[in-house]
């Protein structure tokens, strides 16, 4: 009789152990695609608020500021000529203001390409796992998936080191928290 925990499950409790993976996974690849999304919405929304801006100052300002500048300039000048320069001048800002806005709508990209090629990944990684059941080693756990005090599996020198001793009430020092000081 073996004593590795994994022969001795159920087929029941495998199938409830993949359900419950795969529901993770697909939990996980739906956040990736929010990110992605939520990030580009943001770009989006600021071309919208300059185009918008371009709106607001080409419609509010025509009457106020037109009809104040061109009684300015009528000092000097015909009144044709007054009005004429000041519709250049603010169709030349409202003009300016529309192009920056379009410049920024078009760098939006709302197709999340990251959770697209995670999501192929996974499914490379499924058919193969299926087509041939039980040669595959295991994907190793994600960063944020890892425990705090389980020793990254990049370093195979970290079982090798003594376990440094710690005075009560401090945290334990591990290879991770060593590792992850920022440099100066």
């Amino acid at each position: 009789m073996s004593t590795d925990p994994r022969q001795e499950r159920t087929l029941g409790q495998l199938v409830a152990s993949a359900t419950q993976d795969i529901s993770t996974l697909v939990r996980g690849e739906i956040a990736l695609a929010k990110a992605e999304v939520s990030a580009q919405l943001k770009k989006a929304g600021k071309g919208s608020g300059l185009l918008a801006a371009a709106a607001v100052i080409g419609f509010y300002s025509v009457y106020f500021v037109f009809t104040t500048l061109v009684e300015v300039i009528d000092i000097w000048l015909p009144r044709w000529a007054a009005y004429l320069i000041i519709t250049v001048f603010m169709l030349l800002v409202a003009g300016i203001l529309a192009m920056l806005g379009i410049r920024k709508m078009k760098t939006v990209d709302p197709t999340p390409k990251k959770a697209i090629a995670e999501a192929q990944h996974t499914m490379t990684a499924l058919k193969g796992a299926t087509a041939a059941p039980g040669t595959m080693p295991p994907a190793p756990r994600p960063d944020w998936d890892r425990p705090a005090t389980a020793p990254l599996p990049a370093q195979p020198s970290a079982a090798a080191t003594p376990a440094v001793a710690s005075s009560p009430g401090a945290p334990p020092a591990t290879s991770a928290s060593r590792d992850s000081t920022p440099d100066a």
